[in-house]
C-alpha cells in the first residue's frame, strides 16, 4: 500500500499547542502574547491596547490564567500621574518561557516533518 504522502503531496502538518494544569488551560497563542506585551510596556492596559482587546477581556483572561496556573501571573500597581503600572510575576515569566520553549520544540517538529 503506498503511503499517504504519495496521493497528498502538497498536504502539510500543523498543530497548536497550549499548556494545561488539571486539565485547564493556562496559556494558549492569545494569553501568551498577552503576556509578551505586559512585560514590554509594563502596562496591562496598553498590552490589551495593542492587541485590539478590550481592557475588561484583558483582565478575565490573566484571572483565568491566573486561577488555572494556581498563582497571580501579573502584579498591578493603581497609577497617580504617571498612570499605573503592571509587570509579570516569577510565574508569569515561567509560563512564558515554558511556552515559548514547548511552541520552538513543536514547530522544529512540524518543519523537519513537512520538509
Amino acid at each position: 500500500m503506498k503511503h499517504l504522502t504519495y496521493f497528498f503531496p502538497m498536504l502539510e502538518v500543523n498543530a497548536k499547542i497550549w499548556l494545561e494544569m488539571d486539565s485547564k488551560c493556562v496559556v494558549g497563542d492569545g494569553r501568551a502574547e498577552l503576556l509578551r506585551k505586559i512585560k514590554e510596556k509594563k502596562s496591562l492596559s496598553k498590552a490589551a491596547e495593542s492587541m485590539d482587546m478590550a481592557y475588561s477581556h484583558a483582565w478575565q483572561e490573566i484571572n483565568e490564567i491566573s486561577e488555572a496556573a494556581g498563582g497571580p501571573v501579573i502584579e498591578a500597581q493603581r497609577g497617580g500621574k504617571e498612570g499605573g503600572s503592571s509587570h509579570l510575576t516569577e510565574l508569569g515569566e515561567q509560563i512564558v518561557k515554558r511556552y515559548e520553549e514547548e511552541k520552538k520544540i513543536l514547530e522544529d517538529y512540524l518543519s523537519d516533518r513537512n520538509d
